[in-house]
């Protein structure tokens, strides 16, 4: 195994323990870390990264070549995706990238076109899901509202959005108690009548879903091209904008099983993260696919298998069988520290 370089495109400031996951590999390889984003403020300043570039926006006509670019001069070998608004961008000029020799972590555009698409998900596999609409109307929200159990709630999402962006929960009395504004660990609440005056104003729909009150559940998959080779499950005790702050390892057949069909079904590659919801009779309801590295990779390189190295080194044309003993019942809490820097 030779060394390497990578390139965090769209990336954040939170990538550190990614960063450690590369560079602390089963193989003793140098793995050189660069990142990009067109917003400078994001770029993660202060980290022990080998540069950082301000690019174009991701739609901008001269994208492709800025970022070509930047790998050409600093010899990139991959290219690794981090948010859901540049996938299908980078499924779709994939090829585009690989004719320059850079590899990108991004599995087919027809795969990414369901996977990274909440509605596109449902169609699909509706009955793994809660149930749902896709709508503009508040009157058809308030139908849907009347079809479903009076003690369960509704929860509003948009189609294309992650780590709980554009995500509420309908609940007249939460959304009006203050002391639940911005709380930690909180959902977000909306009110009636605040979503029938969002609704109003709303250019495409979104999807109404019964709420499945009970326990968040994720998996993180490494595929190659539809055959799961690893995967690790974990409990979220704790969510934060949708990642987990305090979890455990622990594993669950049903959710394993709607994984590798899955993943077979849409012929998914690389990393792949699965978010369910486990309601109390334990029944598991599929919530969304995030094909793509996820923030919760440390935990599970912890755990005892590093994804984001193996995902490299698959895309470099390297093996990566193998049986890695995973820590059940191991738990994590995130806890934050400032970096400082000129």
């Amino acid at each position: 195994m030779r060394d390497f370089n990578v390139l965090f495109t769209c990336c954040g400031m939170h990538v550190s323990e990614r960063i450690e996951n590369l560079r602390n590999n089963e193989d003793g390889v140098n793995v050189k870390v660069f990142a990009c984003n067109s917003n400078p403020d994001n770029l993660p300043y202060g980290l022990d990264v080998e540069g950082c570039f301000v690019v174009p926006p991701i739609h901008h006509p001269d994208y492709i070549d800025v970022i070509v670019g930047i790998c050409k001069e600093n010899d990139i070998d991959v290219i690794i995706p981090n948010v859901t608004l540049e996938l299908q961008f980078m499924a779709d000029y994939r090829e585009d990238f690989e004719r320059h020799g850079i590899k990108v972590s991004i599995a087919s555009s027809e795969a990414i076109k369901i996977s990274n698409n909440k509605l596109h998900l449902y169609e699909r596999y509706s009955s793994l899901m809660p149930p749902t609409i896709a709508t503009t109307s508040f009157h058809d929200l308030l139908s849907f509202d009347a079809s479903i159990p009076n003690d369960h709630r509704l929860c509003v999402k948009l189609t294309d959005h992650c780590g709980g962006n554009g995500f509420a929960i309908l609940d007249d009395e939460k959304a009006r108690d203050m002391t639940l504004f911005n709380r930690y660990g909180e959902n977000r609440y909306v009110s009636y009548d605040e979503m029938e005056e969002v609704m109003r104003n709303l250019d495409k729909s979104i999807l109404v879903q019964e709420y499945i009150d009970g326990t968040d559940y994720s998996i993180s998959a490494l595929a190659d091209n539809g055959e799961v080779k690893h995967m690790v499950g974990y409990i979220g005790h704790t969510m934060s904008f949708g990642a987990i702050e305090y979890g455990e390892i622990q594993n669950n057949y049903y959710a394993e099983v709607r994984v590798r069909d899955i993943c077979r079904d849409l012929k998914l590659d690389g990393n792949v993260c699965f978010d369910f919801r486990i309601d109390k009779d334990c029944k598991v309801y599929l919530l969304e696919i995030n094909p793509r590295v996820n923030a919760s990779l440390p935990f599970v390189a912890k755990a005892g298998i590093n994804m984001l190295y193996l995902r490299c080194k698959q895309l470099l044309g390297h093996s990566i069988d193998g049986s890695y003993p995973i820590k059940e019942r191991l738990r994590m809490k995130k806890y934050r520290e400032s970096k400082y820097f000129y």
